[in-house]
């Protein structure tokens, strides 16, 4: 290293390499010197990169932000390459939580503090693509009050990947998996949301002492991500108001458009729902078990909002809700227990151990004016010297009080009556329109069940009735019936039915698993449009229900296309169920055997045989690339 730069210490070591205590001998200062690993056997792609990473770690010199460590200067020696950053005395964040979850104060102070730092990135256009509470630096003022610092900002994506075998010890990525977007695993390209992912992990962990994504082994760990096994935030932490909860949930959506488009967007939602003076709280308390279904994607919460009034369809797609929708909580009933034998014990959610503790300045600072651990004295105001006393303020009286005539009351009454004249006509105008709407309904079902009938015109409001009955049928026979009119919909009004259908069907928690499962197979098999394949492919991936995924991805052996085929890969790759890749091994298959672009899907099998160590992962890869030659 340049004599301008004296090691004095190793700080510790981290993802991206070692990180030492140093002296800038001609700044005068004291400094971090991060070493970065480029991790490569070959002597000339080494230096390629290492030229690489000191070109593009010049540019993070420009992120000047007092919540993101300064990049002082890079450079490369002998041992490779490094980066000069300011030396920050304090403790990270998993430091922190390790002795408790944070209180709402403190936690509102970090969301505010972080996403200020990812938005001035994000104008920049960097991603940091390796947060986590490590990479959280918090110091603090005189006054009391902490500051955060992201560190290794942007490193990350300067660095060679780790590799899926890596990906497999939880240990090999020094705890950055607990909190890696789902498309990092998929090794698609990133963007500012999936930053927020991580954050929202991180914000997550920082309320609750808990990782949301967690499993035994690394593998389990992507798994849960990829699958979006995650106990929602409310079930677990209490007295942080129930919108924080949703908030952060929305930014662990699994699919990226799901999230919030930027930093900016989210915290103005923040902002927005922070503003209500009188918030409903979160109790913490776990629902009752519900049936096997996907999880529904949750909406942004709405500024103020206050508790919506149940409706019998639930829209759970945020891209489908108006705006200011808020998704009302489905309770379900309660499972009455089987008298043949004894119920097993509901598993007990899980509980946060330590109580939330406001962060505090270190032992021998002087205590925070932004803390309630001191007393303050209440500000009184300065006893009079004179004799004068402050004088009540008189209330307004008019001059005059203006008479009431018998001409205005007439117009009263005469404007009163014309207002209950148009509220009768409007209740009557509902009741025959209500009346025609249930006649046409039961023509529709007359149709449906009689023999060559190929389509039913329907409106958008037609479809929506349907559905409702659909989830609320009663009997085999009522949804039997209703099912063929969804099945021979045909839009009269531009209406796209069957996106309609495909969203309710995948997304709605309305409907049990049968339900569900069934509708897959009379109403949309029957249907056979293409466009559905998309949205039964993500339904198939992330759903638990394994059932109604195994019956989506028959729909996607017949209608899915050439764009479908790395997705199904996916889930012959990392679905934990045997039933489930077997399906998508058979769906890409047909896929496979009507390509026109064959040669280019082999290439797919092959990148993906090259990246995957496991055996059980590895044979349905070998079958789908011998079936492509």
């Amino acid at each position: 290293m340049e004599d301008r730069y004296e090691i004095r210490g190793k700080i510790g070591q981290g993802g991206l390499g070692a990180v030492y205590r140093g002296y800038d001998t001609r700044m005068n200062r004291e400094v971090a010197i991060k070493r970065i690993s480029v991790a490569t056997g070959d002597t000339g792609l080494q230096e390629e990169s290492t030229r690489q990473l000191i070109k593009e770690a010049g540019a993070l010199a420009s992120l000047q932000h007092p919540n993101i460590v300064t990049v002082y200067d890079v450079g490369a020696d002998e041992d490779g390459p490094y980066v000069v950053m300011e030396l920050i005395s304090g403790k990270t964040l998993d430091e922190l939580i390790e002795r408790a979850p944070l209180t709402w104060p403190d936690f509102r102070e970090l969301a505010l503090q972080t996403l200020e730092a990812l938005i001035a990135a994000q104008e920049l256009g960097l991603i940091h693509s390796d947060i986590k509470p490590s990479n959280l630096m918090l110091t603090w003022l005189p006054s009391g009050k902490f500051q955060m610092k992201i560190v290794d900002f942007g490193l990350a994506t300067l660095t060679q990947a780790q590799s899926l075998e890596d990906l497999q010890e939880i240990e090999a990525v020094f705890g950055s998996i607990f909190f890696m977007a789902p498309e990092q695993f998929e090794r698609v390209p990133l963007d500012a949301r999936s930053d927020l992912y991580a954050m929202g992990c991180v914000y997550y962990q920082a309320l609750t002492g808990k990782y949301p994504f967690n499993g035994e082994t690394g593998q389990d760990v992507m798994v849960a991500h990829l699958h979006h096994r995650v106990i929602p935030l409310q079930d677990i932490r209490s007295d942080i108001p129930l919108w924080t909860c949703d908030w952060i949930m929305w930014l662990i959506n699994r699919m990226p458009e799901d999230r919030p488009e930027s930093a900016r967007d989210a915290l103005l939602v923040f902002l927005k729902n922070d503003k209500n003076p009188h918030p409903t709280m979160s109790l913490g308390t776990a629902k009752p078990a519900v049936p096997a279904g996907p999880r529904p994607r949750m909406a942004p919460p709405a500024a103020e909002a206050q508790p919506a009034a149940p409706t019998k369809r639930v829209v759970t797609d945020p891209r489908m809700a108006p705006p200011g929708y808020v998704p009302p909580v489905q309770e379900p009933a309660p499972v009455e227990p089987e008298p043949e034998s004894e119920p097993e014990p509901a598993p007990e959610p899980p509980q946060v151990i330590t109580a939330p503790q406001p962060l505090l300045p270190p032992e021998g600072s002087k205590p925070s004016i932004y803390t309630s651990s001191h007393e303050i004295p209440d500000v009184l105001p300065p006893t009079p010297t004179s004799a004068q006393h402050a004088l009540p303020a008189r209330p307004y009286v008019p001059s005059h009080t203006p008479k009431s005539s018998g001409k205005g009351l007439k117009i009263t009454i005469a404007v009163a009556s014309l207002l209950f004249i148009a509220v009768l006509g409007f209740i009557l105008s509902n009741r025959i329109k209500q009346s025609k709407a249930s006649q046409r309904y039961e023509v529709m079902l007359v149709e449906a069940a009689t023999d060559g009938t190929t389509e039913i015109p329907m409106s958008g409001a037609e479809l929506n009735h349907f559905l409702d009955a659909a989830a609320n049928a009663d009997t085999e026979e009522k949804q039997k019936n209703i099912f063929k009119v969804l099945a021979l919909a045909k839009a009269s009004d531009g209406s796209d039915i069957d996106a309609t259908l495909t969203d309710f069907i995948t997304t709605t928690t309305q409907i049990l698993p049968e339900v569900r499962e069934t509708m897959i197979l009379q109403v949309l098999a029957k249907r056979g449009n293409s466009s559905m394949a998309p949205g039964l492919l993500e339904f198939a991936r992330t759903t638990p229900d394994v059932r109604s995924a195994v019956a989506a991805m028959q729909i996607i052996r017949t209608t899915a296309g050439d764009a479908q085929f790395e997705s199904l890969l996916t889930v012959v790759q990392f679905s934990p169920n045997a039933e489930l890749r077997t399906a998508a091994e058979d769906a890409a298959t047909a896929i496979l055997k009507k390509s026109n672009q064959r040669g280019d899907l082999v290439k797919l099998v092959a990148k993906s045989l090259e990246a995957t160590s496991d055996k059980k992962a590895r044979e349905p890869l070998l079958r789908l690339q011998a079936a492509g030659r």
